[in-house]
């Protein structure tokens, strides 16, 4: 039985007068102060693109100016107010979303106030394998994970690889991970191999940060082996890559170790 980690939504945006928004002290502000009155709908891929290191002009191109009046010139963050569709139907929930900046005006971090928001940009797929011992295997998008033609981890790659950690830690006593990364078929055979190693070794580090034993972590690169769809075309055009996106994955499979 596979099933995808997700969140549900409402139909409409949620109340904006919220006093314990107001209130918190969790440096996000309040969220009635916005200039979009019920947030403002945004294309998720856009968010995936943010990065480490962009300019502000590059993150003003990808996801508009800040939506408080926070001005733009010397100021080390940027707040934003998104509408996230869930999935299911037209339901989708408002989000806030915080840009740092360092001293020399590079993207630096970003953050979510709310958990479930990056969780709708990064869904994880869920299988149950085995009952005894236990054993699930969890499919990342690569593309989600990973920049284009890069083995550099995406910041909404990041969190999603913790809530990989955060299964595997709280749901298992003694777990042990053994991580696969794909390619689609574009690129040489022994790129692709190269490409989905690499990939598959920074997912395997990110986790071991996040609290995993290093030793209890396989990793293998498969590269176009096993794709999880077939589409026509010689030719790598949008349509095509876009209906490869199944292939290019990274698999955890999770074991409960047996002492």
């Amino acid at each position: 039985m596979a099933a995808v980690l997700t969140v549900s939504g409402c139909a409409s945006p949620p109340n904006n007068d919220r006093t314990e928004l107001r209130d918190a002290e969790d440096g996000f502000p309040a969220l009635d102060e916005n200039w979009h009155a019920g947030g403002q709908f945004v294309n998720p891929e856009d968010v995936l693109r943010i990065t480490e290191g962009q300019t502000k002009d590059q993150v003003r191109q990808l996801i508009g100016n800040p939506h408080f009046t926070e001005g733009f010139f010397g100021v080390q963050e940027w707040n934003y107010v998104f509408n996230l569709y869930t999935g299911v139907g037209n339901d989708y929930i408002t989000c806030q979303y915080q840009v740092h900046f360092n001293d020399d005006m590079a993207l630096e971090s970003t953050r979510w106030r709310d958990a479930q928001c990056p969780s709708l940009l990064a869904p994880i797929e869920v299988e149950e394998i085995a009952q005894e011992p236990r054993q699930e295997k969890l499919t990342l998008s690569g593309d989600v994970l990973f920049d284009f033609d890069s083995d550099q981890l995406s910041l909404e790659g990041q969190r999603a690889l913790a809530r990989v950690a955060q299964t595997a830690n709280s749901d298992y006593a003694v777990p042990s991970l053994f991580v696969v990364g794909y390619t689609d078929r574009f690129g040489s055979e022994k790129y692709n191999a190269g490409l989905s190693q690499s990939r598959a070794e920074a997912a395997g580090a990110y986790l071991s940060s996040q609290g995993i034993d290093s030793g209890d972590i396989t990793m293998a690169g498969r590269g176009e082996a096993d794709p999880v769809v077939e589409c026509p075309g010689a030719v790598a055009t949008p349509s095509v890559k876009a209906c490869l996106k199944p292939n290019r994955r990274v698999e955890f499979t999770i074991t409960e170790s047996v002492l």
